[in-house]
């Protein structure tokens, strides 16, 4: 009997715990650190190529993942 209700217990827990992990608030403010992060990448990139349509590119990338990181913090 103490050992069903603590298997029913320990997944009523982790159910709840999933529940609070894949809250809006949690995802959108892990989407903008991603998108943070990889303008940061973008942007230390810029100084190791060569071509300059690389670098380009790199900086596009840069301000399109800037972009995206602002339209996700909105509510």
């Amino acid at each position: 009997w103490q050992g069903g209700l603590l298997k029913q217990t320990t997944r009523l827990i982790m159910h709840v715990a999933m529940d609070a992990i894949n809250t809006a608030p949690l995802a959108v403010s892990h989407q903008k650190a991603y998108h943070q992060s990889a303008a940061i990448h973008a942007a230390r990139m810029i100084r190791l190529q060569y071509a300059q349509e690389s670098k380009n590119a790199f900086r596009l990338e840069c301000v399109e993942h800037l972009r995206a990181s602002l339209c996700e913090a909105r509510p």
